[in-house]
């Protein structure tokens, strides 16, 4: 079967969002074990495949909607024996519905991935510098808020900044898929702290790819404790240097301007670092606006274990972390997470863990990346207005032109 025909067969009838439903299916008991009276007809499964639908659907981006589209007997036959849902059953079921049980599809979806597939959303090259064993281990991480729609807020009577939720999202850039996620309270302490949602959820073999607001010198002892590795961008430190590296002219081409391996000595509000450090300093690429939020610089200053890998390549590894921002938006703006659909923490998650299942479903659906343009062909598709044969059409020739855009790009460079 060559790639048009595994798009068709995919998309057809919308059979990849039946794939989902398939495995919603296990969910139907879930919340039904206090249901003595057997009266409960609006179960987990119908709620998600509801919260699923609305992100090929841009007319179905609040509950009330979601509460409309469930009185179609094509959206009860997609849903399995759905029938019409009460708005207000529809608001307050997430009670009863664990947002973790979604997880394992997520893992499910991304093990039936091939390890050389592309992911949903804008593509990230790997430069050829990084090693394709390192390439696998890459695990960018970082943390994005979410607000809840305003009217949901006041309805709910929260207060100012009570309506913030954030996802901490672990991303493969390899493979352009999410690998782990976890929805708190948008808090720089307790349950939302990134560092201490990141410390909870550590796995071996991982080479972490962390921005400054992951700096603690605990989670470093923790990283590699859990025999993993990290690269990351930290503050200007005391260092007790042990060596000072020289620079080869590919490492002074990727902009590093020093190579240090020391140890990081206890504060008296930390305790030190309990390995050997690298230290690589990188000069800044001059792009973009100055934030004003942070004081300016002109270095990068990064933090490894790796002490045998090239400074180029840890160079390298670092501008990946970009893959991960250029997912939440991809998130956010695409598929449309930045409109929430609950202001509870279990409504949220099952929202963004169902969004994340989309992109996967997309990604198998495709078989590439998946933007705005792709995303949009499809929902048509899905409401009837485009054939198959149309569809993979407009695919093709939204790919041909994205590949002579980058051709281009390339000629330029």
């Amino acid at each position: 079967m060559d790639e048009s025909e595994l798009v068709v067969e995919t998309l057809e009838g919308g059979r990849f969002l039946k794939r989902a439903q398939v495995m919603f299916e296990r969910l139907r008991e879930v919340g039904t074990e206090c249901d003595t009276a057997s009266n409960r007809t609006f179960l987990y499964s119908h709620y998600a495949g509801l919260v699923l639908l609305s992100f090929f659907n841009p007319a179905l981006q609040s509950l009330r909607r979601l509460q409309g589209a469930s009185e179609y007997k094509r959206v009860q036959k997609l849903l399995g024996d759905g029938e019409r849902v009460a708005l207000g059953s529809l608001s307050e079921s997430v009670r009863v519905f664990d947002p973790a049980l979604l997880e394992p599809m997520i893992q499910e979806l991304i093990a039936e991935l091939p390890q050389t597939h592309p992911g949903p959303g804008p593509g990230r090259t790997i430069p050829d510098s990084i090693p394709l064993e390192l390439a696998q281990r890459l695990v960018a991480v970082d943390g994005s808020s979410l607000r809840a729609l305003p009217q949901i807020v006041s309805m709910a009577g929260k207060g100012r900044g009570q309506g913030k939720w954030k996802i901490h999202l672990q991303f493969r850039p390899l493979a352009g898929i999410p690998a782990k996620a976890t929805v708190t309270r948008d808090q720089v302490r307790s349950e939302g702290d990134e560092r201490q949602v990141l410390a909870q959820t550590l796995e071996s073999g991982c080479v972490y790819i962390c921005d400054r607001g992951y700096e603690r010198y605990a989670l470093l002892n923790d990283i590699v404790a859990a025999q993993s590795d990290y690269v990351m961008r930290v503050q200007e430190r005391p260092l007790e240097i042990l060596e000072i590296r020289s620079l080869s002219l590919e490492a002074q081409a990727a902009r590093v301007i020093s190579d240090e391996v020391g140890r990081l000595a206890a504060s008296q509000h930390t305790r030190g670092v309990q390995h050997s450090v690298r230290r690589i300093v990188l000069l800044k690429r001059d792009r973009g606006r100055q934030r004003s939020d942070r004081t300016s610089s002109d270095q990068v200053i990064l933090l490894t274990n790796l002490l045998d890998v090239p400074a180029e390549v840890i160079a390298a590894i670092y501008e990946l972390r970009w893959s991960i921002e250029l997912f939440f938006r991809f998130l956010k703006h695409v598929l449309g997470c930045q409109r929430l659909l609950s202001n509870r923490s279990e409504g949220i998650a099952i929202q963004i863990y169902c969004a994340l299942i989309a992109c996967l479903l997309l990604a198998q659906a495709t078989g590439g990346n998946v933007g705005k343009v792709c995303l949009d062909l499809i929902c048509l598709h899905l409401q009837g207005w485009s054939t198959e044969a149309e569809l993979l059409a407009a695919l093709a020739k939204h790919r041909a032109s994205e590949e002579l855009r980058k051709a281009r790009e390339a000629r330029h460079r």
